[in-house]
């Protein structure tokens, strides 16, 4: 009987589920679930690629974490998962796709050498104009409709979209969003007894929280997560007091802009006290990097 309950969309588990050599199989099935449906698989062997350090304390909270691997035909695939909308969103997986595609090339290498890059994005909230939950963006000509390139590529999985009436007759990609979407207890024993790569994905989750170890770090980090969201909500609440009263007193446009410009600030010193890059937090808040790295002096 199944009783373990844990948040899955934890980016601490995330990695330990599908970024771990030991569960490749399980990566791989999910790759091919998001890209190619219910096709035969095209995928059959990943690497991963050390994209980000092991989890690190800083101030008491963990770096962010995702998953960067390529596969046996060379792509690169990129699979986050978002619990909290952002200013510029679009903006910040464009810099990161555009991180992940640049990177492939060392000096002196040729254009030949690229291969396709891939962003995957499991959102916890809505975020797309779309009705579908699961989206897909390529470069094509606004009119024909024509790909310029099979380079280019972002999957958005919207969780919240997601809806079903039997969990046991999903497709593939709808279990591992059933799997994502933290169903019941009940449902996730149909999942198991349904099909054997969930089974070994609910095996490999009960084994996550048997681990005194995994379970700390995993603890450590939703309490990061979970004051980064209430520091996130506070720092919108105070712009837009102090956007109001500053409205009063030079009319409402320059009151919004400064609490705007504070909720940025705000948003900085909470993404530098989870370790996130100052780089990244630039594209993210459009504050300019020497802005960003002037706080993180500050909070040091």
């Amino acid at each position: 009987m199944y009783t373990t309950e844990i948040n899955r969309l934890n980016d601490f588990y995330f990695k330990y589920l599908l970024g771990n050599e030991k569960r490749k199989n399980l990566t791989i099935h999910f790759l091919n679930a998001v890209l190619y449906g219910d096709e035969t698989p095209h995928i059959t062997d990943v690497v991963f690629i050390d994209k980000d350090k092991e989890p690190q304390q800083t101030d008491s909270k963990l770096v962010k974490l995702d998953i960067l691997a390529r596969t046996d035909a060379g792509m690169l695939i990129d699979i986050e998962v978002q619990i909290q909308r952002h200013p510029h969103l679009a903006g910040r997986f464009l810099y990161y796709w555009a991180e992940m595609y640049g990177g492939q090339l060392k000096r002196g290498d040729e254009y030949s050498a690229l291969k396709p890059a891939v962003s995957i994005v499991l959102m916890d909230f809505e975020y797309l104009p779309e009705e579908s939950w699961h989206n897909v963006y390529h470069i094509c000509n606004d009119v024909s409709k024509q790909v310029l390139t099979h380079h280019f590529a972002m999957h958005f999985i919207e969780l919240k979209k997601f809806t079903y009436s039997d969990i046991k007759s999903l497709h593939r990609l709808g279990k591992w969003t059933a799997y994502f979407s933290n169903c019941s207890a009940e449902e996730t024993e149909e999942l198991a007894m349904s099909d054997p790569i969930m089974k070994e994905v609910v095996n490999a989750e009960m084994a996550f929280t048997e681990d005194e170890i995994m379970r700390r770090q995993y603890t450590q980090r939703e309490k990061a997560l979970r004051d980064y969201r209430s520091d996130m909500a506070e720092a919108r609440r105070e712009g837009i007091l102090e956007g109001r009263r500053e409205g009063e007193q030079k009319g409402r446009r320059e009151g919004e802009q400064k609490g705007r410009s504070e909720e940025k600030v705000s948003i900085a010193v909470n993404m530098l006290r989870l370790g996130i890059d100052v780089s990244h937090i630039a594209a993210a808040t459009g504050l300019s990097i020497a802005d960003v790295e002037l706080l993180k002096t500050k909070l040091r």
